[in-house]
């Protein structure tokens, strides 16, 4: 009797201790497993913060860049300007490259500033339009173009762009206007990024002609290439990658560096320049 219990009591023993073990092993791993909760939802946010820092230091370096592009293209088309001032002439521009250049920009502006992008992300947009327009009245009048046909342009151009930039749309009420649409902003700036890429072609065309370098300036060509490439990494930042405007950059970039090739292709082995002069052309 005292020997079945005493087994009794063993067996008892034995299975308060396993019901003991089996406790502490559920509570050991339920720790065990709050604590990498703990530490992944830690981890996750370290995480989180690096990459918003990372963000934000991305944001501020396309910000700055684009500020410098902008303040950069002022030296865009002004090369040329003094260019066709000291010569005299502008013979060697085509006239059809500057019309279709300052639409093209001006179309880049409006959609710009419609959707509310940042300054940073245009700011040479809206000064190499003020250049284009120089270039295209100067080479109106050397090239003695200047008729009425060129003033009715000029008013029509006026009132569409005030037009574009001024009258209220469905961006700014949330419901129907007599403004320009999103839909309308954004034919606009597919025509931008066609007028951009017509307003070479008549360049590389005539150059390709006459295999010359034309009048077109090798520094303006180098700048163009330079702001577009910096002008992709911007835009992905500070306009949200917006597919109209990349495609209006890369386009611009390809042709850009087109017409620098040519430049110094026909200037080096047709008029027998150097690489040196090809550049200080304009400013001599």
């Amino acid at each position: 009797m005292t020997h079945q219990s005493s087994r009794i009591h063993y067996h008892t023993s034995i299975s308060s201790l396993s019901s003991l073990n089996i406790d502490s092993y559920f509570d050991s791993t339920v720790s065990l497993t709050t604590s990498s909760s703990h530490l992944h939802s830690s981890s996750l946010l370290i995480d989180t913060a690096l990459l918003q820092q990372f963000d934000n230091s991305n944001t501020s370096l396309a910000t700055t860049l684009g500020y410098i592009v902008g303040i950069a293209s002022l030296l865009l088309y002004t090369p040329i300007v003094i260019r066709i001032l000291r010569t005299q002439s502008a013979s060697g521009l085509a006239l059809s490259t500057w019309y279709c250049k300052v639409l093209s920009f001006t179309c880049t502006d409006v959609y710009n500033i419609r959707n509310g992008f940042p300054v940073a992300a245009f700011s040479e947009t809206v000064v190499i339009t003020i250049e284009a327009l120089m270039v295209l009245l100067l080479v109106t009048y050397y090239q003695k173009k200047w008729d009425d046909n060129t003033v009715g342009m000029g008013i029509v151009y006026v009132l569409l762009t005030a037009w574009a930039l001024l009258a209220p749309n469905t961006l700014d009420t949330g419901s129907s206007s007599w403004g320009p649409s999103p839909t309308v902003l954004a034919a606009a700036q597919i025509m931008a990024t066609l007028l951009n890429s017509a307003a070479l072609l008549p360049q590389l065309h005539q150059n390709m002609t006459r295999k010359s370098s034309g009048g077109y300036s090798p520094i303006t060509a180098m700048l163009g290439s330079a702001g577009c490439t910096i002008r992709l990494y911007t835009t992905e930042l500070l306009a949200h990658g917006d597919v109209l405007m990349m495609c209006n950059y890369g386009v611009a970039l390809v042709l850009n560096m087109c017409i620098l090739m040519q430049v110094v292709y026909f200037g080096m082995k047709e008029e027998k320049k150097s690489f040196e002069s090809l550049f200080l052309a304009d400013l001599r």
